[in-house]
């Protein structure tokens, strides 16, 4: 299941959880074609038990992202992972990561930190 909210002016919530819905991915491409009809944008994103995407998704995604990343470089003011598994520690935080993000990118362990992270990097962010 996905779940979406703007917690603040701009800033999105985006938490996918088991059990997946079939309409999972689709809700997930609609909101990023939402976010960069924006001027700018925060994301909070988390994953709880089995969410991933399809291989089908995963490779629609992946086209997504490598032909909108020069605007959500313009728009995506910031990109917070939400990470409370020791497990996936190192895969959210390596440096290919973040090498692929064209916008801030951090991982926290609850929502809290990456919201209060988000609203310094908007207080900074010319508009």
């Amino acid at each position: 299941m996905i779940s979406v909210k703007e917690i603040e002016s701009n800033i999105f919530e985006v938490e996918i959880t088991s059990p997946r819905e079939t309409n999972d991915e689709t809700t997930f491409l609609d909101l990023l074609d939402d976010l960069i009809a924006r001027n700018y944008f925060g994301l909070i994103f988390s994953t709880e038990g089995k969410a991933g995407f399809s291989p089908e998704a995963k490779k629609e995604m992946s086209t997504w992202f490598k032909k909108n990343k020069p605007i959500l470089k313009d728009r995506c003011v910031g990109f917070a992972r939400v990470n409370t598994s020791q497990s996936k520690a190192a895969r959210f935080t390596s440096k290919a990561m973040k090498l692929a993000m064209p916008c801030p990118y951090h991982v926290v362990t609850n929502n809290e930190d990456a919201r209060e992270w988000l609203l310094n990097l908007l207080s900074t962010y010319e508009k």
